[in-house]
């Protein structure tokens, strides 16, 4: 003869469902909590790393086109330069406004702003891996660029120099610098050319959801 269950054993079988229930409602109310935290996350590194690649953009098209700017000038005054120094009249300063038809060294100021806000706010760490690297080298070469300018503007700026009437030691100096600056002034236009087309298919990209 079977026995019919007790009042008391239906009673902790109910309690025992209602307490795996709980439980499954506690886990997934701590599951999609966690998930909608990863996602507000996901969606507020993905908005800095927008906003950091926009302000990238912008400024190495300023960058870019202050250094394309002044390619052409910097060629024609370091040969001007050349032909002052090869010859073999007095290097006077008739001579070098006459010869040379220089306008200032013209050093770029570069921007870095964009670069100084996403090392602050920690936004490279959004971006791709390999994009990061290339927009890193984008600056580092502008910061070897702008100590050349800066060392070329110390030493030879100074108040001997400019007092003589002799033009060599300036046009010398000159010289030196141009020959640098015109052999780095083409691979940073070339790195901003293939940089600037990267940061734009990041932007065009489509969000994905996390």
């Amino acid at each position: 003869m079977i026995r019919p269950m007790s009042l008391r054993g239906a009673e902790h079988g109910r309690t025992f469902a209602n307490l795996i229930f709980e439980i499954l409602l506690v886990a997934i109310g701590v599951f999609l909590a966690l998930w909608v935290n990863n996602w507000n996350e996901e969606r507020r590194h993905r908005a800095q790393a927008q906003a950091a690649l926009r302000n990238f953009l912008g400024e190495m098209e300023t960058n870019r086109r202050a250094t394309e700017g002044n390619r052409h000038y910097h060629d024609t005054l370091a040969r001007e330069l050349a032909g002052f120094l090869q010859r073999t009249k007095a290097p006077s300063e008739e001579r070098f406004q006459k010869e040379v038809h220089y306008e200032g060294a013209r050093p770029v100021i570069y921007e870095h702003t964009a670069w100084d806000l996403a090392l602050a706010t920690q936004a490279l760490s959004y971006l791709e891996p390999d994009l990061a690297f290339d927009i890193s080298k984008v600056y580092t070469l502008q910061n070897a660029v702008l100590t050349l300018e800066n060392s070329f503007l110390a030493s030879a700026f100074t108040r001997p120099t400019l007092a003589s009437g002799d033009m060599k030691d300036l046009a010398s100096a000159l010289a030196i610098y141009l020959g640098d600056i015109n052999q780095q002034e083409p691979i940073i236009v070339g790195q901003y050319d293939k940089v600037i087309p990267e940061i734009r298919r990041a932007l065009s990209a489509p969000a994905h959801a996390p």
